[in-house]
């Protein structure tokens, strides 16, 4: 039997080489030689704090891009050799893997236009925008994009806090090809630019003395909606407290932070659920959605279509723009892996997605 080597965690905090067999697909089922992986805070929840790590050892990632290297039964649209970029979000079979299998459900193709270490910006990220816009807050989803009608309430504002963070760069996108007018990101200032060329009407500086009041200022009012794509405990209280409207709703990419001021939470808890005491911040009208996008297929009208049919329209047609990134392909695959995930843990990323080469 064929094995590998790949990176993942030995036990809790540590990293190492495990070696293991090379996969076989089963039925609607793909395996993928993955080139390029993205390390994400979520795998430093894994890494630090043990979050959904059941036994060791256990593998990272959540996006992944390579080739098809076989195809299971009852696959009939991709092939061997196929581009391809994919969300493992079906445990155990994980991204930063030289070879995983993953449900065809997961996997988009790709143009030969579409370079690999870029294409996996998309996945996990596309996903997370298009399920919190369409789904979990309930906007209702265009018949083609860019949409040629307005949607309803198109000019409402529309908060995006983080929008410079790589999710934030989709979920702007997808607003302003869905036909929204008036998309207001916090962000910091440097990102200010890029962000307006993605369709961001306003962008403030979260660093701000006067943010709460220059929102308001650039919403003429309150907002009905808030996406925050970063989730700390402070933001919540000190800030989305004053800017939503009475019957508003606060999407937010789960786990919140409670009680960190930092993304990887290593200095507060993780919480996958809205707590008593945070409900308690707001009116009772108010409605606090966690996003949790490892299960957005329980959507029935996204399960099969999201990412095989959707998001691989999207980069056929050239609809929307990858995150920048920065790709760690220098020394052995363990010193890669080590460096990707101490940016991340830095907090330093600055809007990009943190890449790593695994061939």
């Amino acid at each position: 039997m064929s094995t590998f080597k790949y990176v993942g965690l030995t036990a809790p905090g540590q990293l190492g080489y495990v070696e293991a067999p090379v996969p076989s697909p089963g039925e609607k089922e793909v395996l993928v030689k993955v080139e390029y992986a993205a390390v994400v805070p979520f795998d430093l929840y894994n890494m630090d704090l043990e979050f959904f790590v059941s036994d060791y050892p256990y593998r990272l990632g959540l996006s992944g891009a390579g080739t098809i290297e076989k195809v299971g039964l009852n696959v009939d649209d991709l092939k061997v050799g196929d581009r391809v970029t994919f969300a493992a979000f079906a445990f155990p079979n994980k991204a930063l893997l030289d070879y995983t299998v993953q449900p065809r459900s997961l996997v988009s193709k790709i143009p030969d236009s579409l370079p690999l270490e870029k294409a996996v910006t998309y996945p996990d990220n596309f996903a997370t925008a298009f399920y919190t816009l369409f789904s979990q807050i309930g906007l209702p989803i265009p018949t083609e994009y860019p949409s040629k009608s307005s949607p309803p309430k198109s000019a409402a504002p529309i908060l995006v806090y983080g929008g410079g963070a790589t999710s934030g760069q989709y979920m702007i996108q997808l607003l302003a090809l869905a036909g929204y007018k008036n998309i207001i990101t916090a962000a910091s200032k440097h990102h200010e630019d890029y962000l307006r060329s993605l369709g961001a009407t306003h962008v403030v500086d979260y660093r701000s003395p006067s943010f709460v009041e220059e929102i308001l200022a650039a919403a003429g009012g309150k907002a009905e909606i808030i996406i925050d794509v970063i989730a700390l405990s402070d933001t919540f209280r000190d800030i989305h407290t004053k800017l939503i409207t009475p019957g508003g709703s606060i999407a937010f990419l789960g786990p919140f932070k409670l009680g960190s001021g930092s993304l990887t939470a290593t200095d507060g808890n993780l919480v996958s659920e809205v707590l008593e005491e945070v409900k308690g911040w707001f009116a009772e009208d108010v409605s606090l959605i966690v996003v949790q996008t490892l299960f957005f297929q329980k959507d029935e009208r996204l399960a099969n279509t999201l990412l095989p049919v959707i998001l691989s329209k999207f980069l056929e047609d050239g609809l929307i723009a990858p995150n920048p990134t920065r790709v760690f392909e220098e020394g052995d695959l363990l010193a890669r892996v080590q460096g990707a995930i101490e940016l991340v843990r830095s907090n330093k990323a600055n809007g990009q997605k943190i890449v790593v080469k695994l061939a």
